[in-house]
C-alpha cells in the first residue's frame, strides 16, 4: 500500500518561468494543468513509486512547484485511477490535462507523452480482448485467441521500437520493466544486458539507475533459482500437498506420473503476467487435453475469493490448489520459484523435463510431444 503525503499547493502563474536552477543535483519542476474540478491530483516520483505532494484542483485547474532530482522521473495522476501523466524533471516548465492525459513542455517530455499514450491505448485494447475472450466459449476463444497474441506482440514491438531508436536521450528509462516484462524470461535477460549499460543516456535517469540496482539483484536471485530448478530437469517431480477450492487436499502424486504430461502452473489472481498468459495455457489444455495433457495450478494467493474469483473469471477448468499463504506457498521452496508465471512440465513417468514454457515456447513443445 503506498504511503500518500498529503501538502496543499497555491495556483500560481508559473508559465513565465523558463530558468532551470540546479543546486546539489535538484532541479525546481512548475507544472500547470487541466482537471475535473475538486479532485485530488498527487505528484509521484517513480523512484520511490510515493505520492511526493498532492493539490486539489480549483475550478479544474491545479498547480504544483518545487525541487527533486535532476531528470527525475515524475508523473501526475488523479486520485484513484491507474492513468497517469509522465515527464522528466528538465527545470522546464509542463503543463498537463488529466482529462486528456497530454501534455505540453520540453521536446523530450512531448515525445514521452507520446509514446506513453500510444501505449496506453495499445495496452488497453489487450485488457479488452482479454476481458472479451473470459465471457467467450470455449470455442469462440480458440477463433479469437490469435487476435490476442497479435495484440500482445504489437506491445511488445513498441517498447522495442521505444528503446532500439532513443538510445541517446531518456526515453526508454520509463519503459525499462515493463519491456523486460513483455519479452519474457528467454528474450528479456538478453536485451536488458545490453539495455541497463552506462554508456546510455537514459541511464543517467535516477530510476533508471535504481532499477538497474533493482534489477542485478534480481537476476542473482533468478540465476539461483534457476540453478536450483534446472537441477531437477532430467529427475523425478517432488511431491507437495495441498487444498483445492474447496478445502479437499490433493497431492501433486495423483495425477503426476500416471500416464499423462502434467504442467504445473505457478501463478497467481494478482499478478499481471500470470493473467495475459492464461490465454495461452487454456488454449493448450482444451487443444491437448484429451491426447493426454493436463494442468494443476498452483496459487500464490492470500485471498480465497480474489483467488476463486480469478479462476471463474479466466476460466480455467483444471484442478487449482493453494495454501493461501502467498509468497509463502510451501512450493516456493520446494521448487525454487522466485517470480511468477512459472511453470514444471512433467512427462507421463514423472519426470521433469522442462520448466517456464511460456507463449509460442509452450505450444511448440505440446505441438513436439503431441504430433
Amino acid at each position: 500500500m503506498k504511503k500518500l503525503f498529503f501538502c496543499v499547493c497555491a495556483t500560481i502563474a508559473l508559465i513565465l518561468f523558463n530558468a532551470c536552477s540546479e543546486k546539489n543535483g535538484q532541479v525546481r519542476y512548475n507544472i500547470m494543468g487541466t482537471a475535473p474540478a475538486d479532485t485530488t491530483i498527487y505528484l509521484v516520483d517513480r523512484l520511490i513509486d510515493a505520492p511526493i505532494d498532492s493539490v486539489v484542483a480549483k475550478d479544474g485547474k491545479f498547480s504544483f512547484s518545487g525541487e527533486q532530482e535532476n531528470r527525475a522521473l515524475l508523473y501526475v495522476r488523479l486520485k484513484d485511477s491507474p492513468f497517469n501523466v509522465m515527464f522528466f524533471n528538465d527545470g522546464k516548465p509542463v503543463e498537463i490535462n488529466l482529462v486528456e492525459n497530454t501534455l505540453k513542455g520540453s521536446e523530450i517530455n512531448e515525445k514521452l507523452n507520446g509514446y506513453d499514450r500510444e501505449f496506453s491505448s495499445v495496452l488497453l485494447n489487450l485488457v479488452s480482448l482479454n476481458e472479451k475472450l473470459g465471457a467467450m466459449s470455449d470455442e469462440e476463444r480458440k477463433e479469437h485467441i490469435d487476435e490476442y497474441f497479435a495484440v500482445q506482440d504489437s506491445l511488445t514491438n513498441l517498447c522495442r521500437s521505444i528503446l532500439d531508436n532513443n538510445r541517446d536521450n531518456l526515453i526508454p528509462a520509463a519503459f525499462l520493466p515493463v519491456t523486460l516484462q513483455l519479452l519474457g524470461p528467454d528474450e528479456g535477460p538478453k536485451v536488458m544486458e545490453e539495455a541497463l549499460n552506462d554508456k546510455y543516456a537514459y541511464m543517467k535517469c535516477p530510476f533508471a539507475k535504481k532499477y538497474k540496482e533493482e534489477y542485478n539483484k534480481f537476476m542473482q536471485q533468478e540465476k539461483a533459482a534457476s540453478e536450483a530448478l534446472n537441477s531437477s530437469i532430467g529427475k523425478p517431480f517432488i511431491d507437495f500437498e495441498q487444498p483445492d477450492t474447496e478445502g479437499k487436499t490433493h497431492k501433486l502424486s495423483e495425477y503426476a506420473g500416471k500416464g499423462k504430461w502434467v504442467l504445473v502452473d505457478f501463478w497467481a489472481s494478482w499478478c499481471g503476467p500470470c493473467r495475459a498468459e492464461m490465454p495461452n495455457v487454456v488454449a493448450a489444455y482444451e487443444k491437448y487435453h484429451a491426447k493426454g495433457f493436463d494442468v494443476i495450478g498452483v496459487s500464490y494467493d492470500d485471498n480465497a475469493d480474489k483467488w476463486k474469483k480469478a479462476i471463474a473469471d479466466l476460466k480455467m477448468p483444471w484442478l487449482q490448489l493453494s495454501d493461501l499463504k502467498g509468497w509463502n506457498n510451501a512450493t516456493a521452496e520446494i521448487y525454487g520459484i522466485q517470480a511468477i508465471p512459472a511453470n514444471l512440465l512433467i512427462d507421463p513417468q514423472g519426470i521433469i523435463v522442462s520448466r517456464d514454457l511460456r507463449g509460442a515456447g509452450l505450444q511448440q513443445k505440446l505441438e513436439e510431444i503431441f504430433k
